[in-house]
């Protein structure tokens, strides 16, 4: 994978904005082509040149989207005990004998997707978001 693309992951693993992760990409590709060598061999890996900025608390898009998929299967779990105490009718016969499969698939699902979104997206910077 690129190291812009780890760099870019890891930053956002700190909670930096979008724009600082932009500023801090320019300065790395600056810095690449006035020096004219990797920026791994400058800065070192990713992760430990993302170790130099501070930890801040912020959600990235692919939290939001693991947090959805966990409120959703906590719903999905609670509709089937809504469902067999008021209208006495047993999930289990429309998914199958194990009732809470279907909200582990949804959960690792959007554990999956969240962690993809988080690593696959580009940085935006907010002239380019609009």
């Amino acid at each position: 994978m690129s190291y812009e693309r780890n760099l870019t992951f890891n930053l956002r693993l700190r909670g930096l904005s979008e724009t600082e992760i932009v500023e801090v990409l320019d300065e790395v590709r600056a810095h690449e082509a006035a020096a004219g060598t990797p920026a791994e061999e400058d800065f070192g890996t990713a992760q430990e040149y993302a170790q130099q900025f501070t930890k801040k608390k912020r959600r990235t898009r692919g939290s939001t989207i693991t947090m959805i998929g966990v409120l959703v299967s906590i719903a999905y779990v609670l509709f089937a005990v809504f469902l067999m105490l008021v209208f006495r009718v047993d999930i289990r016969d429309y998914v199958g004998p194990i009732t809470l499969l279907p909200r582990l698939v949804l959960v690792l699902a959007s554990a999956l997707a969240g962690f993809l979104t988080d690593y696959f997206q580009p940085a935006r910077s907010p002239r380019t978001a609009r």
